[in-house]
Parts: structure tokens; sequence; C-alpha cells
């Protein structure tokens, strides 16, 4: 009994010690380092050490590792914090899982078998409460076959029990996923289009317990495929799931492309009944920013079985799409239905638009239907409408037709489209009278006829036919182009009577392409204007081309007697071209022009000629010309490297001389840079020389010095009166690196001379320096002269690729403008002086300028004497963009002043300018002088606004004959341009023009036998775009008019303005001199009127009388009352006064050629002692006439000297003779 009891005593001692055993390995730390270390030597591949942990409590793991063939992982921390106590509770706790720094090496994944579907699991419930309350893996990668997974950082709980699985706070942030390139993929064999046996069918999908999933946020992740990185900035979701039912309750995505919600919810089973809806907002990189603020809205209804979905656009894109599908049937049957209102492209100020459409496609997979309609316009082309029908299957589409129809014409397309065995076409394009020039300007004309086209390719083997047959007009004139073309995939084909006749001219193309080239094309164009606006002349010519296929020989010949396009014209054109392509390239080009004429420069007898090959080639230029000549040699080669060239000879002629290459320069292209050596032009002791250039794209450097450059070059380009004595030189360098360039330039002149007319006007000092580096420009400009005045300019200018600021500062110290007068039209003389302060501010784009100006002392005088200026002084104060405007000045001896403001800020110039003067001083030669006194208001702007008041107190108008300028041409006059070219007229001056002008009581006018004194007043008024129009009336007051050989008093006239100012009416009485008549109450005159250009005359009387007898009063002063004499002497009267009025202008003509001044035809007298008199002044002072009695045969000759004004002394010799002395007064 002891025995047995000393045995299970041992039994449970032995027990008890396991126990006790098995506890100290298990719930210890140094039993479970024993047991760690036991694992490690097990276990091949297993490695790290226990820091810290026993079983009840978790561990402690730093560096754990486990390597085998195709696993590999390893963890720099791993710490797992449970409590096994809570077991006891049918609760399993997990309080903390934590690892960091964690790398996986997966080389190869097992491969699935065909294995049948397992049943699903469902109902499943856990044996106990599972809570994981924190589970943390920081710095993890995976690496996967094709693959690598990274992420930052990831924390997740989750809690399992009877009611299912919540999985809470999972959030992700920095995740990677680089896709590698596959390196064996095995194309997928081509099997054909394949035919379904029945519907599909849709597994099942049943959770095994219920899931929610709250608050999952990913953060900060891409995908990197092939080098590109896509980035997802932010993806959250929560749903519920449960059985085979799925609620998503808020899917958030932000993306730089967009940011999109999905909500609703899906059913795992049956059909896949599903509600959701999708909304998304675009952003600014899709499409440059075209897409930026697009909406979209996606519903999804109904099951996959019968699919309903409708789609909104919102934005720059607005459109609407509702779809009808049955995914799961293999025919696919389906209806698509898309409708806008209006579509632009681009999207951001559209060039192209499709007004409101429609599109629809219905059908199944093996037989639809596309309708499309809609209206479009696009640049410089007329609205049109557009239409489509079509139908196809899997293989094949019909288009039946595609039709554009325009307001001129339509295009419709038929023919049938095939991609079973590669891509197959065959179509028509028919025109009905289509309108070119909706698509090309200036191409106007009606095109019909059809174009047939075939295209077929396999592989990379092509074949394209091309059969057009289309005729009509085009720019007025007959087209007709027709032939057939055949080409493939080797350029190798037939061209068969190609011809394009348009007009008289005729392009045709024949031949064929093999082994080996046989074309011939022959051009024929005697109109060249049928071809393009502004293009002229006629060419004829032929090219041929032979030769291996590989290396064609092309012959060119090419002649025009005539030939231009708008300003430019070249006559005895001649090209005449041969050369060989291919491997070894060769040719020669020979061209000549006997005259060409651009512009104002007019060459003559130009020469080109190119011959050689790649090794070695030259070309030689020979123009002559004017102002303009040259002629250079050039010599080059070309191989792999690059090219290397000689300008062995050149030389210019300019109208700055001439200037001849001193040495040759060797030239070459490599590597993306030209470079040229140092070399210099020479001219008659001045020198352009330049330092060797290298440029490129990205680095580059020249320079150029200019060597004593005498200015009395520029002779031909300055007035008559105007010289610069002085000696031009300077230095520039110029390089670049990068977006980095660097510029130091100074140009200055020796000490010189402006020569105007007889004043010589010194300068000491003229130099301009310029300095571009680091994003700057410092520029500055002296002009220092003892005699003139200084003028410093300092400009510079910062952050040259960005904003460009502008900066410096403005001094004119006493600058004289003596040496301007000659540099401008009309200006005989002037006299001043500019000072100022100012600085410079803004950008260069956007300058502003601060400071004032004056000018003081300053005189004009014209050389038509026109006005004389005096006293001129004036100031101008500039405050950024406007300036106000103050000054004074004597026009004559009347004063004027200036006052205003301007603004500059925005084009036009706008602003106010007040004109306020006195008795101003004005003359014309040949016409007077005249004094106004003027009170206006001048306002700049869109358009020119003049208002105000102008007096004429006093003028003296003589007019002794009418300038050129006054006489206009006649309606019928052409005038032809020997150019050919017609100068384009610019539009009106804007001008709005209302004026008032007043003549006060002394004004005066003498003009072709009309002395009287003016009054009266009128409104000038213009309008923007019309004539100026005047509204008022000018009396004619106390006037006499000769007329007729007598002295006709103006009782009565009036000059009537209600229109434009050149077609004013007349309403004049002029009667004769009572005192000069035989019966002083007689009164017998003319009546003037109707309009100036064409005035009707009347002869009246009171009282009334026969015509004849009117005219006898007025020619003779007396009536009828003698006999048949009497009559005779009254018609030689009314011959002689009206003969002398129509011959006196060409007599003058005719004694003036002769060297008589002042020749003037008038008769004297009246009654039967009429007479016609010829007077010319033979010396200053000294006059000489001749008269003749028109009733009697007695000659008289008068000879006039004049010994003081209005005393003379005259002799007369004629029926007898006599001398007189004479004083001329008038009242």
């Amino acid at each position: 009994m002891s025995r047995i009891k000393t045995t299970v005593l041992g039994l449970l001692a032995t027990v008890l010690m396991l126990l006790v055993l098995l506890a100290g390995l298990l719930f210890t730390h140094t039993g479970n380092q024993w047991l760690w270390q036991l694992a490690k030597q097990q276990v091949p591949g297993l490695s790290g050490t226990l820091v810290a942990g026993q079983l009840g409590t978790g561990w402690r793991f730093a560096e754990l590792g486990y390597q085998q063939d195709s696993l590999a992982f390893s963890a720099r921390d791993l710490t797992i914090d449970w409590q096994l106590g809570t077991l006891l509770d049918r609760r399993f706790l997990l309080r903390r899982l934590d690892a960091a720094d964690i790398e996986i090496s997966i080389k190869s994944l097992p491969e699935g078998g065909d294995q049948e579907p397992a049943d699903p699991l469902t109902g499943l419930t856990p044996p106990l409460r599972i809570d994981l309350d924190e589970i943390r893996a920081d710095r993890v990668r995976i690496e996967l076959p094709g693959q690598t997974i990274a992420w930052q950082s990831l924390l997740v709980a989750a809690h399992w029990d009877d009611d299912g699985m919540v999985i809470t706070g999972p959030r992700m942030a920095g995740l990677t996923i680089t896709l590698l390139p596959a390196e064996d993929a095995a194309a997928p064999a081509d099997a054909g289009p394949a035919t379904p046996a029945g519907p599909f069918s849709l597994p099942e999908v049943i959770l095994p317990f219920p899931i929610t999933l709250q608050e999952f946020r990913l953060s900060d992740s891409r995908l990197i495929q092939d080098g590109v990185s896509r980035e997802l900035s932010l993806l959250q979701l929560a749903l519920e799931g449960e059985d085979s039912e799925l609620r998503l309750h808020d899917i958030e995505l932000k993306h730089e492309l967009l940011d999109a919600r999905l909500a609703g919810r899906l059913t795992l089973s049956g059909d896949y009944p599903l509600d959701l809806v999708l909304e998304a907002t675009l952003h600014e990189p899709l499409l440059n920013g075209q897409l930026a603020g697009q909406t979209l809205g996606l519903t999804l209804q109904q099951n996959l079985a019968a699919l309903e979905a409708r789609l909104t656009l919102a934005g720059p894109v607005n459109a609407s799409a509702e779809l009808s599908a049955r995914p799961l049937d293999p025919r696919l049957p389906f209806e698509l239905a898309l409708d806008w209102q209006r579509l632009g492209w681009p999207l951001v100020e559209p060039r192209w638009r499709l007004e409101q459409g429609e599109l629809t496609l219905r059908g199944e997979l093996d037989d639809y239907r596309l309708q499309l309609s809609s209206e479009a316009s696009g640049p410089e082309l007329p609205p049109f409408a557009i239409r489509l029908e079509a139908e196809g299957d899997l293989q094949q589409a019909r288009l039946a037709p595609l039709a554009l129809a325009l307001p001129q014409g339509e295009a419709r397309l038929e023919g049938r489209l095939g991609w079973a065995e590669g891509i197959d076409w065959q179509g028509v394009l028919t025109l009905d009278e289509l309108d070119p020039g909706a698509f090309v300007a200036g191409l106007d004309g009606r095109l019909n006829g059809e174009l047939d086209s075939r295209f077929s390719l396999r592989g990379e083997q092509w074949r394209l036919e091309v059969e057009p047959d289309i005729n009509g007009r085009l720019r007025q004139y007959p087209l007709l182009l027709r032939g057939e073309v055949e080409l493939n995939q080797d350029l190798q084909g037939t061209i068969r009577e190609l011809v394009l006749n348009n007009g008289d001219n005729r392009l045709a193309v024949n031949g064929r392409i093999t082994e080996r080239w046989q074309l011939e094309g022959e051009l024929q164009a005697p109109d060249l204007a049928v071809y393009a606006p502004g293009l002229f002349g006629d060419l004829a010519g032929t090219v041929r081309v032979a030769g291996e296929l590989a290396a064609p020989e092309i012959r060119a010949s090419l002649r025009g007697g005539r030939a231009g396009i708008n300003g430019t014209q070249a006559n005895g054109l001649a090209l005449e071209a041969e050369a060989t392509l291919g491997e070894a390239m060769a040719g020669d080009l020979r061209l000549t022009v006997a005259r060409l004429q651009s512009g104002g420069l007019e060459f003559n007898d130009l020469r080109l000629n190119a011959a050689g090959n790649e090794a070695a080639h030259r070309l030689s230029v020979e123009v002559q010309g004017d102002p303009l000549a040259a002629r250079l040699q050039l010599n080059g080669s070309l191989n792999e490297q690059g090219w290397e060239g000689r300008l062995s000879e050149a030389a210019l002629d300019t109208p700055l001389e001439r200037w001849a290459l001193q040495q040759a320069v060797a030239l070459s292209w490599r590597e993306q840079r030209l470079r040229a050596s140092a070399h210099c032009w020479s001219s008659n002791g001045a020198a352009l020389c330049f330092d060797p250039l290298v440029a490129g794209a990205d680095q580059g450097q020249a320079g150029i010095d200019i060597r004593t450059l005498d200015l009395a070059r520029l002779a031909p380009f300055l007035p008559e009166d105007f010289a610069w004595e002085a000696v031009l030189g300077g230095r520039v360098e110029l390089s670049w690196q990068g977006d980095a360039p660097r510029l130091n330039a100074r140009i200055s002149t020796t000490p010189g001379t402006f020569v105007s007319g007889d004043t010589r006007l010194d300068y000491q000092t003229l130099v301009l320096d310029a300095e571009m580096a680091g994003n700057q420009l410092q520029s500055s400009l002296a002009f220092d002269s003892r005699v003139l005045g200084r003028l410093q300019l300092n400009a510079d200018v910062a952050e040259l690729d960005g904003r460009r600021a502008l900066g410096g500062n403005l001094a004119i110290t006493e600058l004289r403008l003596d040496w301007l007068a000659p540099l401008l039209p009309e200006v005989a003389r002037l006299q001043g002086t500019l000072a100022g302060q100012a600085r410079l501010e803004g950008t260069l784009d956007a300058p502003l300028l601060f400071g004032d100006i004056s000018l003081t002392g300053g005189e004009v005088d014209t050389y038509s004497d026109m006005v004389q200026v005096r006293d001129f002084s004036t100031r101008l104060a500039v405050r950024g963009t406007n300036a106000t405007l103050d000054g004074r000045l004597r026009v004559g001896d009347g004063p004027l002043n200036i006052s205003g403001e301007l603004d500059w800020s925005a084009l036009p110039v706008s602003g106010e300018i007040r004109l306020q003067g006195s008795e101003l001083e004005a003359g014309y030669p040949g016409m007077g002088r005249v004094r106004i006194s003027p009170d206006l208001q001048i306002t700049l702007g869109e358009q020119a606004r003049v208002r105000g008041d102008i007096v004429i107190p006093w003028a003296r108008i003589e007019v002794k004959e009418l300038p050129e300028s006054a006489v206009s041409k006649s309606a019928d006059v052409v005038i032809v341009d020997p150019s050919g070219i017609v100068p384009e007229t610019g539009p009106a001056l804007p001008l709005d023009i209302r004026v008032q002008v007043r003549l006060a009581e002394d004004v005066r006018l003498s003009a072709f036998g009309l002395k009287t004194r003016l009054e009266g007043g009128m409104r000038i008024v213009q309008q923007p775009g019309r004539v100026m129009r005047g509204n008022g009336e000018i009396r004619l007051v106390d006037g006499n008019f000769r007329a007729y050989g007598q002295n006709l008093l103006i009782r009565e006239g009036s000059i009537l303005f209600s229109g434009p100012l050149d077609q004013p009416n007349l309403a004049v009485e002029a009667i004769r001199n009572p005192s000069s008549m035989s019966d002083s109450s007689i009164t017998v005159g003319v009546r003037v009127s109707g309009s100036a250009a064409q005035p009707e005359l009347t002869v009246f009387s009171e009282p009334g009388m026969p015509q004849v007898e009117q005219l006898s009063w007025l020619l003779r002063g007396r009536g009828l009352d003698g006999g048949e004499s009497d009559g005779n002497a009254l018609v030689q009267s009314m011959l002689i006064g009206a003969g002398v009025g129509r011959v006196g202008g060409i007599v003058t003509g005719v004694g003036e050629a002769l060297g008589f001044q002042d020749v003037s035809v008038d008769t004297a007298g009246s009654g039967d002692s009429t007479e016609v008199n010829i007077s010319a002044y033979v010396l200053p002072g000294l006059q000489i006439g001749y008269g003749v009695g028109v009733f009697s045969s007695i000659g008289e000759l008068r000879l006039r000297y004049e010994l003081l004004p209005r005393l003379y002394l005259q002799a007369t010799s004629g029926l007898s003779q006599a001398i007189d002395l004479f004083y001329k007064f008038e009242f």
C-alpha cells in the first residue's frame, strides 16, 4: 500500500514538476527565450531576438526574420500584446499588434488548379468574442512577381462576435504600388469573335457573417507603371454587408484629375439588382485645364440583366445620355441616346462648334444602327448641317451616308469599312455644287462629281486607290480633275492621266512607279491669277522623274515671262534643275530672273547657281539692283558629322556704299551648332569685324566691332540742308548659356557737327551703352554739347523673363532745337530750348514716366509763310500714364494759350486740349492773310471731338489765280498706276466736329474782279465717317464785280451753306452802276442762283423790258434807240465782254511763258468807246499796255511807271500823245 502511495505521490510530484516546468517555459521570459532559441535551431531560416515577453501577455521581437527559397520576411520591431486570461471569459483580446520596417519578398505564387467551387459559408459565428483593439504596421514593403506594394503606415481595429464583424478605422497612408514590366508575356491567340452558347450566369456571393466597415481612409497613395506615377490623394469609404447585399454609404475619392462620390446598394445574387449614384467634378490637368469645373452624374438602376443608366454632364460640356442594355445576353441588346445643346472645341474659346444635336445607337453587337444629326461651324467656315446614318456588326460598318450640307453645296460619303481581316475601305465621295471657298478663302466656286477610293491594310502592307472625276468652276474659271492613282506601302504604283484643268491652265501627271521611276509632269499656266488672290503672271514647264526606285533622277524646267504675288514681281524667270536623290544625293540648279521688284526695291539680272553633291557642292548668287546689289560664292560639304562650308567671296552694294568681304569665312554646322570664323567687311576705310561665331540652342557667343564708319554716308537718308559730320565706332558682344543671355554694347561717335543750312552746331559726346546679365538690362544714352545742350537717359529693365520691370531717369539740360528744322517738313526755321527731369517706372509692356519737361523760346517759320510762331513756351507735367499741358505762344501778333490733359494708359490716347487765342495771324501765298480768334476744346478718345467758336475779326483775301489743289478732277478722269499695285486707302480719321465760325466787320475779298466785304457765319459739322458740312450764310456787302467789261455793283449777295462745304448755293444780284447809264432811273443787272458748281445766270431790269434791250443797257449803259449800227455795236460789245472773260487765262499763260509778269486782259470804256486792253510788267514797277477800240480801228500804246506807291507816271501814244501823272486812291 505504501508502495502504491509512494508511486502515486511520485507521479503527482512528477506531473506537478512537469506542470511547473511547462509553466516556467511558457509563462516566464527566461523560458520563452529558451524556447525561442530552440525554435531557431529547429526551423531553418528563422532569426531574430526575443527582447521581452511571455505567452500570457505577448512578446516583443527585434530584427525578426524568416528565409526560404521563395519567401523572405523581416521586421525590425514586432510587438504582440494580448491577454490570454480573457479566454476564460470566452473572449480573445489582442490589445496591440505593432510592427515596423517590414519587408516581405515572394518570388513565386502557387498555381491554382482546376477546383470545383466550394459551397459558400453562411451563418458563420466565432466560438468566442474576438477583439483586436489596435493593429499597426508601419513602413511595409512587399515584393511580389511583377509588382511591389509598400506603405508608410497602417492602423486598424476589428471586433467579431455573434452579430458579425465590425472593422473600425482602417487608415493607410503612403501606399505605393509599382507594376514591373512583364518579361515573358505570351500574346493571346486570336480566336476570332466568340459567341457564347447561352446567357451569362452570375455567381451568387454570400457573406459568411455580417460585415461593417467604418471610416476606411487611404491617403497619399500612388500607382507607378512604366516610370509614370499616378497619384491618389484620398480614398475613404463606409459600407455594410449581410448575406448577398452590400450597402455603400459613402465612397469618396480625391485625385488630381477629379473628385468623386459613390453611394447606393448592390445585391450579389440573382441578376445583381443595383441602385448606384456617382457624382464627380473634374480638375485642371484634364485637357490642359479645359475641363476644369466639369461635373458629371451617373445613375445605374435595375439589374445586370436589364441595366438602365443615365449620364448628365454640366460645365464646359453640357450633354445628357440614356442607356438601356442587357449585359447578360450574349447578343448584348442596347439602346443609347445622346443629346447636347451646344459643344465646342477647344472647350475654352472654341473655334469649332457643334450646335444642338442628337446621336442614337441601337441594336445588338451583330446588328446595330447609328444616326447622328446636328449643325456645325468652324474657323472661316459657314454653319453647315451634318447627318450620319450607319449600320454594322462585329466585322464591318456601312456608311449610308455621311452628309455635310453647306449653304452652298453638299458633300456625301458612302462606303463600307471592315476590320475582320485587317482594315478594308471602299467608298465614294460625292460633291454637289460644293463651294470650296467655304473651306479656303479666295477659292470660290462650284464643284460637282465623285471621288472613288479603296484602301486595304494587312499588317504593314497597305494599298490605296483613288479615282477622281470632279468638274465645275473655281474662281470663275472652268475646272476639271480626272485620273487614277494607285499606291502601296512602298510608294509604288501607277498614275494614269491625272489632269487638272483650271481655266486655260493645265497640269498633267502620268507614269508608273515600280522598281524604276517613270513619271512625267507638264505645267501650262498662262494665267496664274486663277490659282490664288494676288497671284499673277504665267509659268510653263516640265518635270520628269526616272531612275531606280531608291535613287530617283529628277529633271525640271520652268519658264515665266512675268510672275508675281501681291507687291513682288519677277520678269524673265527661268529655272533648270537636275537632281539625283537617294544615298548619294547630287544635283544642279540654275535660276535666272531678268528683273525682280519687291516693295521699293528693284533687282536686275538675278542669277543663282547651285551644283554638286553631298561631299562637294557650291552656291553662287549675283544680283544687280538699286539700291541693293550683291554677289557671293559659297562652297561646302556634308558628311555624317555635319556640314562644313566656306564663304570665299561676298560683296554688297548698299545705300551706305559698297561692302566687301576681306577674307574667306569658314562655316560649319555640327552637333546642333553653327560656327563661323572671324572675318571683316570693309568699305572705303570703314569696317565691320565679326568675332568667331558659335551659335546653338543651348549656348553661343558672337561679337562685332564697328570701325571708323563716317556718318557722311547717311546723306541719302537726310534732308538736303542737313548733314552729320562724325565717325561712328563701337563694339557689341553677345553670349548665352541656356536661358541666360549676356549682352555688352558700346556705340559712340567722335565729337561731331550737325550742319543745318549755313549753321554748324558742334557736340562733344554721343554714347550709347547697354549691358544685359543676370536677367537684367542696363542701358544709357548720353549727349553733350556746349552749343546744343545736354541729354542723359538711363533705362534699366529687371526680370527680363518675367515682369520686365522698368526703371531709370531722363535729364534734359538746355537742349536746343535749331538743328531739327531740316528734318521737319515745311519748317524753314526752328528755335527753342528743351529742359526737364523725369524718371522711368512700370514695366516694359506698360511704361510709366514721372517728371516735368518744358519748352522755352520757341519760334517756327515755314517756307510758305503761312504762320510765324513766336514766344512759344510750354510745360508738360507727366504723371505715369497721364500728363498736364500748359503753354503759350504768339502766332503773328496774336496770343494763343494751350492747356489740357492727356491719358495714354489705354489706346487710343484720351484727354482734352483747350485752345484760346486772339487775332492769330496766318496767310497763304497768293490767297491773302487772315486773323482768327479761336476758342476750341478738343476731346481725344475713340474719336476726336472738336467743340467751340472761331471768330475772324480781320481778313484780306486776294485771289489772282486758283492753286492746282483747288481745281478738282473731272468725274470721268481715270488715274492709271503703271506699277499695277493699287494702294490701300486707310479708314478716315474719326472726327466729330461742332464749330461755330463767325465773320466780323473787317473781312474783305478781292478775287477775279470781285471786291466785297464779307459778313455772316456758319456752323461747321462733321460726323465720324461722313463729309464735313456747313450750315449758315456768308453775305456780300458793299461789293462790286467786274464782268462783261463793266463794274457791276452787288445789290444783294449771299453764299448759302446747307450741306457739304464744297456744294454751297448762290443768291447774288449785281447791277450796273447807275452813274454810268444814260437814264439813272433804270436798273439793270445779273442774278446768279443755284449751286456753285452749276450756277444759273439771268439778266433782269427794273422796269421790265425785252432781253435785247436789257443787254444793251447792261453792256452800253443805254437802250436801242439807234439804227442798224447800234444793233451791231451791241452784238460786238456782248461778244467782246464774253470773249475776254474766256480767253484771259490763256493769254495770261502765254505771256508769262514769254517772260512777262502779271499779264492780264480786260475791257475798258463803255458804249462806242469800248476797247480791249492787254497789259504786263516787263520790269518791277514798269508796265506796258496796248488797247484797241472795239468800234474803231485806232490803237493806243501806254507805258506806266510807278514812282511811289499809288503814284504813277504814264506816257500814251495813239491818236494823240500825252504824258499824265496819276494818283490812285480808294474809298
